[in-house]
């Protein structure tokens, strides 16, 4: 089918306009970004002129940009005379922005009036504080020194409506990591390419022989596969991509036709697990004769007698809070399904650490945050008691220095990609999926279903990789997504992991980092299936196209069809229907599963009319939602209200100030006899008339 397109530029004037004179200040801003430069490194700026924006302060430091006009662009007020152009060559801000713009461009003013452009870049969706940044230290001439006119021009090069916050702006010095990544980024580029392209290769090659099956036993592994040339099986180990080196020095041999081997499954020292493994034919000197195969099946009586867990309605709730006791008022919401949050990288050390406790795991001794933990265990326990189907959010943190941390990971993003490019990496990730398994596939305890990080198709800001071709991302995802579905499946039969996407879908956001959803997911399917194909799901997020307007009905930019560039709660069907009818897309014979694991409606105030909306959003979302079979939860963003971590947001349905919200009584009574007035509600909110 057609692509769709993405908004084109608007062409912004390179001379001043003073039409609306009218100057905004954000205030003088002391700390920059990076709290770590000396306050000579950095000068404030300040809006001035503009048009086709409103700029309105919103206190501490914080101004709403929001798009009026045709032509939206802003002047900053005269730099200080301290500004050196030698030294400072970047302008930097950070921002918040549901929607996003396609960029903005920075320009400078010459004495003669004459304008020079700094550079573009893209504001990309953020839906929490960003950092933003040009160097513009390329343009020619280089900005004037000592001019009081002297003035940084921002054009916007806009969605319809769009709208940013931003604070701590100013101009200053490039960090250390700013001036090696531009030195570097060119080649990186490059090697990245290369890289995925090898991959692609890999996956597409027609390879000479086969694996087709791997058998996980209590004390051995039985590969089984047909060869048309002599090789040698060897094994890849979780830190190796799939077209990577082996590195495993004690291969077995395989000659033409069928062949079923059994290995043993513990090294020769009994303590590495190899059920995590790949397994791959090859040629004698590394040549690649068949597809990496994952394991695809465990014998009888190694994992728990657990049932497949099902649930009589789709009604959840994301990110539930800590729960104590079983007496906590999310319960009175009559909910089925409930996600808990989980920072991996939070769990566990490699040496002793305050509040740790020591565990082993293949031969080696860690440590786990045992509060942490338990906190977890006690939520996941009260709702397992309330048969209530959880679900988690693996998450690692973007933290340099961490082992967990992937090394490519940029210091934008607020969660990481877990490092399974090195040994180290991935035995971190390894010991903590393995105390994850162990303690949350006990009946008591059980998390069935384990959504493998979050929007990854916004790989930028929450599971950062770096700036990644797709096809290089998704193996390193892949990996991940397959070590987490191994270990719980070695203990929970039933248990199963789930993609995290927006509501992007043919349509990628602007910025670095960001891909089309569709892409992603067709890509995905194609990689699961060339090694072994698993029951893997979506985790989609279909918020409202305008995360602050809870309007949905009237959401614009969506279609019926499979070119839409957002699946929003106006067309859900279309994610199940785009999952049934592409069959290459199927587990077995059967559609992929979906969770609405992440999506709500933002009341912009406390208000009654606007608590009516979030109301007639839910109604209007829980009707759909009764004809979708193979959506299996709706988990509603979110619990409480969290303007201030939100950017203004107030998704919850219990305000922030702990009162309940209209919302509230909505969500309890859908699915039940209470449902009627809020479906009336919603009726007069929708079509603006008042039922008699």
């Amino acid at each position: 089918m057609k692509e769709s397109t993405v908004s084109k530029f608007f062409k912004m004037s390179n001379s001043p306009t003073f039409l609306n004179p009218v100057v905004f200040s954000f205030g003088v801003l002391l700390l920059s970004v990076f709290a770590t430069l000396p306050a000579a490194e950095s000068i404030a700026l300040k809006t001035g002129p503009h048009r086709d924006v409103a700029i309105e302060p919103l206190g501490e430091g914080v101004s709403e940009i929001v798009v009026s006009g045709v032509s939206p662009h802003f002047w900053t007020a005269p730099v200080p005379l301290d500004f050196d152009p030698d030294k400072h060559t970047v302008v930097a801000f950070e921002y918040f922005s549901p929607s996003g713009v396609e960029s903005i461009s920075v320009r400078y003013r010459q004495p003669d009036g004459s304008m020079t452009l700094g550079g573009s870049a893209s504001l990309p969706l953020a839906e929490t504080w960003q950092p933003f940044a040009i160097d513009f230290s390329k343009g020619e001439p280089a900005p004037p020194k000592g001019d009081a006119a002297m003035r940084f021009h921002f054009a916007i090069n806009y969605n319809p409506k769009a709208s940013f916050r931003i604070r701590k702006f100013e101009v200053r010095a490039p960090t250390s990591a700013e001036i090696a990544a531009a030195a570097d980024r060119d080649a990186l580029t490059a090697r990245r390419e290369a890289d995925a392209n090898v991959y692609l290769g890999y996956l597409r090659a027609d390879h000479p022989n086969v694996i087709t099956g791997v058998s996980i036993g209590a004390e051995t592994i039985v590969v089984r596969g047909r060869a048309t040339v002599a090789g040698l099986l060897r094994e890849v180990p979780p830190h190796v991509a799939s077209h990577g080196k082996s590195e495993v020095a004690a291969p077995a041999g395989v000659d033409p036709g069928d062949f079923e081997i059994s290995l043993p499954r513990f090294d020769g020292e009994g303590k590495r697990d190899r059920a995590l493994s790949r397994w791959r034919l090859e040629e004698e000197s590394g040549g690649i004769l068949s597809h990496a195969r994952w394991p695809d099946r465990v014998e009888a009586g190694i994992a728990a007698d657990l049932p497949r867990l099902s649930a009589s309605h789709q009604k959840g709730l994301g990110g539930v809070p800590a729960i104590a006791n079983g007496g906590h008022e999310i319960f009175d919401l009559g909910i089925g399904h409930a996600t808990v949050n989980f920072i991996v990288s939070s769990l566990i050390a490699a040496t002793p650490r305050p509040g740790f406790e020591s565990f082993m795991f293949e031969g080696r001794e860690w440590f786990f945050n045992a509060g942490y933990l338990r906190q977890t265990v006690t939520t996941v326990q009260h709702l397992c008691e309330r048969d209530i189907i959880v679900s988690c959010i693996l998450l690692v943190g973007n933290e340099a220095g961490h082992p967990m941390t992937h090394p490519e990971a940029e210091r934008r993003g607020i969660y990481s990609m877990p490092n399974l490019a090195r040994m180290e990496g991935a035995a971190h990730y390894l010991a903590a999926l393995h105390l994850l398994g162990e303690r949350f596939t006990r009946p008591a305890s059980r998390v069935s279903n384990w959504i493998i990080h979050n929007e990854i198709d916004q790989a930028g800001v929450w599971t950062t990789m770096g700036d990644q071709p797709l096809a290089r991302y998704l193996e390193t995802y892949m990996r991940s997504a397959r070590l987490v579905h191994h270990t719980m499946r070695l203990r929970d039969p039933h248990a199963r992991v789930f993609v995290s996407l927006t509501h992007h879908w043919s349509q990628r956001s602007a910025g670095a980092g960001t891909y089309r959803v569709r892409d992603l997911v067709d890509l995905f399917a194609g990689m699961s299936r060339a090694e072994g194909d698993f029951e893997w799901g979506i985790a989609y997020h279909p918020y409202p196209r305008d995360l602050r307007n809870p309007d949905t009905w009237n959401d614009t930019e969506v279609t019926a069809d499979f070119d839409t560039p957002y699946i929003t709660p106006k067309n859900l069907e279309v994610l199940p229907a785009y999952l049934a009818q592409n069959h290459f897309l199927f587990q077995g014979k059967k559609p992929r599963t979906i969770l609405f694991s992440e999506q709500g409606f933002n009341t912009p105030t406390l208000s009654e009319e606007d608590q009516r909306r979030q109301v007639a959003g839910l109604i209007y979302t829980f009707r759909k939602l009764k004809t979708l079979s193979t959506v299996e939860a709706y988990h509603l963003h979110r619990y409480q209200d969290m303007p201030d971590r939100e950017g203004g947001l107030r998704l919850g349905i219990i305000d922030e100030h702990g009162g309940r919200k209209l919302g509230w009584g909505a969500y309890a009574a859908i699915g039940t006899e209470d449902e009627a007035p809020f479906a009336a509600i919603a009726d007069e909110v929708m079509t603006g008339r008042k039922k008699q």
